[in-house]
């Protein structure tokens, strides 16, 4: 499923990144998005779709990055966000873990 609200392409993160901050990205995502659904999931896997998978539209993805953003006391760089980047959880994670800042 696509949802024409988002452009289709971002540039890659270049950076190498921590594992621990991948690890806490992904857990946060884990916490927040059962909130966001309103339901309660047993197993988040990571290549579960948020459009297909969970019905999410792109205002719940938006709400999803803000929750997030929330979680874990970091800001994320959305400009350049896409559809490619927020298709599955392992997405979603690897562009948080490549385009965020911890909050000062």
């Amino acid at each position: 499923m696509s949802d024409p609200a988002l452009p289709t392409a971002a540039p890659a993160a270049t950076e190498p990144v921590d594992p621990e901050v991948r690890v806490r990205i992904r857990r946060g995502i884990e916490e927040v998005l059962p909130r966001i659904l309103g339901v309660e999931l047993a197993d988040i896997p990571e290549n579960a779709c948020f459009f297909d998978d969970f019905g999410l539209t792109s205002a719940g993805i938006v709400d999803l990055v803000l929750e997030i953003e929330e979680q874990l006391a970091i800001q994320v760089d959305v400009e350049h966000l896409a559809i490619d980047d927020v298709r599955t959880v392992d997405s979603l994670t690897d562009y948080v873990v490549g385009h965020h800042a911890d909050e000062d």
